[in-house]
């Protein structure tokens, strides 16, 4: 039916943010030279008015056009009828941003106190859907969000971006320009290895083989890097390499024994004694690492694994309590902290000691 276009009036939830107002002249003209091929939505109101539900934009470009009536479906709504099938009929449409759709998603979440999943039953979409959409419009940066809106990158690298903790999206930003992605899977490798800036230490004197694999899984660690000298263990034999490396990965935890970053026993032997300063160790093992090891692939390699773990025998990377010694893993550790590639997804920034 045709309806006055005076008697009717914008809707109560309002959808649009921003109007394209070249568009609705682009609208306004086809309307004149092509007629109406859709017709609006609207709800009755009381005195004989009207309520727009769908077609703000060829409601806008028929008062552009100068039409006095304009072809629209009058439907019987309730408030939360007539908001659903506002944003559904825009989202057909694709007339909103993704961030428009996130930030009345949110909207409609709160005035009805729906959940993620609720809305989404609605709206007959995956929560996933709605769960990025928000994530895009309420956890962006500033300097992210402009990029979107920009088009320096797409709404699927946005979500990927959404969620690392705010204060470092700026950062990452960077790092997706620069590398040129696009995809979102290529960005989501790159934001686990970006998030992955922790490196850890653990070893396993005074430790039985089920409260150490305890302690992986509490931290979520991935990869375990043995970098004792030797893997084998006459003093405790569950943690010799090859049966070690069965009971991790029996709890989907990687094993690797990287045997040129251990100390040969010519020289632990020596220091463990005394005879041998904790400063020619350092000394000694530094040169070592710089000069018989490729730190720079095995730096690359670990932060590529997923949250790693360096692992000696000692319990203490550092001298405590009744363990009067270092571990060289302590060593290892600082350097790979200062360690500063050029890449800034190869650098760690924290260490752990469990």
């Amino acid at each position: 039916m045709k309806i006055d276009i005076n008697k009717i009036d914008e809707g109560r939830f309002v959808i649009r943010e921003k109007i394209d107002y070249e568009y609705v002249k682009q609208l306004a003209q086809s309307l004149l030279e092509d007629g109406q091929w859709d017709p609006i939505i609207v709800r009755p109101k009381e005195g004989g008015r009207y309520e727009l539900i769908s077609g703000h934009y060829r409601l806008k470009a028929a008062k552009e056009a100068g039409l006095k009536e304009i072809e629209a479906t009058v439907r019987d709504l309730t408030d939360e009828e007539a908001d659903i099938l506002s944003l559904k009929t825009n989202i057909l449409r694709l007339e909103m941003t993704v961030r428009e759709q996130g930030r009345v998603l949110s909207r409609m979440m709160e005035r009805y106190g729906w959940s993620q999943a609720e809305l989404a039953r609605r709206l007959n979409v995956s929560t996933n859907w709605i769960r990025r959409r928000l994530r895009v419009a309420l956890e962006l940066h500033e300097e992210v969000a402009k990029a979107l809106d920009g088009g320096e990158i797409g709404f699927q690298v946005a979500s990927i971006i959404g969620g690392i903790p705010i204060d470092r999206q700026p950062e990452f930003l960077k790092i997706i320009l620069k590398k040129g992605v696009t995809d979102h899977t290529e960005a989501g490798i790159l934001r686990r290895q970006f998030l992955n800036d922790t490196i850890f230490t653990i070893g396993y004197q005074d430790r039985d083989i089920e409260s150490f694999i305890d302690v992986l899984k509490r931290n979520k660690i991935e990869l375990v890097a043995d970098i004792r000298y030797s893997a084998e263990s006459q003093y405790k034999p569950d943690f010799s390499g090859s049966v070690l490396k069965r009971e991790l990965e029996r709890n989907n935890i990687k094993y690797e024994h990287f045997p040129e970053f251990g100390i040969p026993y010519i020289i632990q032997n020596p220091y463990k004694e005394g005879a041998l300063t904790y400063e020619c160790l350092k000394q000694w093992y530094i040169w070592h690492i710089k000069t018989e090891t490729n730190f720079d692939e095995f730096v690359a390699h670990i932060k590529k694994s997923g949250k790693v773990a360096l692992m000696c025998m000692e319990r203490y990377a550092k001298p405590m309590g009744s363990q009067q010694y270092a571990c060289h893993r302590d060593i290892l550790a600082d350097l790979i902290l200062r360690y500063k590639p050029e890449d800034p997804l190869l650098r760690f920034e924290k260490r752990i000691d469990l």
